[in-house]
């Protein structure tokens, strides 16, 4: 695994070019290559703070995800852009804090929102530490990074307060990375779905899992309940952009 990923870490020509997230899903087609070229970017050509934020969010399990992970939101909102941006799931802050990094060296404003239990819930799949204050945990994390001010709901995606709130307004971009279960993802994609902005992000996170795409040894395609919901219903209801691992694009037309 560890040669494995020496390997893809080293400059490589074919993928030494700075592109758009779509200029790169057009030129690598095939999500195996786009995974590539989006590993190679965070280790070749992103700006430092980024490999910086995930060192940290790497270290003492503070953060999961995949190096490709960052090159895909830098690439991604570097070229759109959003306005409000919506993360279900925080767990400990790896990915909103991101966004206000990129924000922040790209110069465009975004408002932040979360939704979250902020407390030890899992689900079928994920375990996490009952020895946490997950939001203050994810409040100094985040000021290390930024001096934005993120606005969080401490709820699950399915309480009536959290519905009511993804319903309040249309989204730029949206992130599903919250439970893992088949009816809990599917509800969190329909309700996110009718309220993106017209033209809206939708990325939706474990989701590879029935797709072509094979990951290296040190990644992950996904778990079921996403990836039935991106296979069943994403893929012919949005506009599929593109596929970084186990992470897929989709817009509103």
């Amino acid at each position: 695994m560890r040669l494995q990923k020496q390997q893809y870490n080293r400059a490589q020509s074919r993928y030494a070019q700075d592109l758009s997230f779509t200029e790169a899903a057009k030129r690598f087609p095939d999500r195996t290559d786009l995974y590539r070229y989006m590993h190679h970017y965070f280790h070749n050509l992103a700006p430092k703070p980024l490999r910086d934020h995930r060192d940290w969010f790497s270290r003492e399990s503070r953060g999961f995800g995949e190096d490709a992970f960052h090159a895909m939101w830098f690439t991604l909102l570097r070229e759109f852009r959003p306005r409000r941006c919506l993360e279900i799931g925080i767990y400990r802050g790896q990915t909103i804090s991101l966004w206000a990094l990129i924000s922040q060296l790209v110069g465009f404003e975004c408002e932040l929102y979360g939704i979250s239990p902020f407390s030890s819930s899992g689900d079928a799949d994920s375990k996490y530490s009952e020895k946490l204050d997950y939001l203050a945990d994810t409040q100094a994390s985040f000021r290390k990074f930024s001096t934005k001010t993120p606005h969080f709901l401490k709820a699950y995606s399915t309480d009536a307060v959290a519905r009511d709130f993804i319903a309040s307004q249309g989204w730029d971009l949206i992130y599903i990375d919250g439970s893992h279960d088949y009816e809990v993802v599917l509800s969190d994609y329909q309700l996110c779905r009718d309220h993106l902005a017209p033209g809206g992000l939708l990325i939706m996170d474990d989701s590879s899992l029935y797709t072509d795409y094979r990951p290296p040894m040190f990644g992950f395609s996904g778990h079921v309940g996403p990836s039935r919901v991106f296979r069943d219903f994403a893929t012919t209801e949005l506009t599929f952009l593109g596929g970084v691992g186990h992470d897929n694009v989709l817009r509103k037309a």
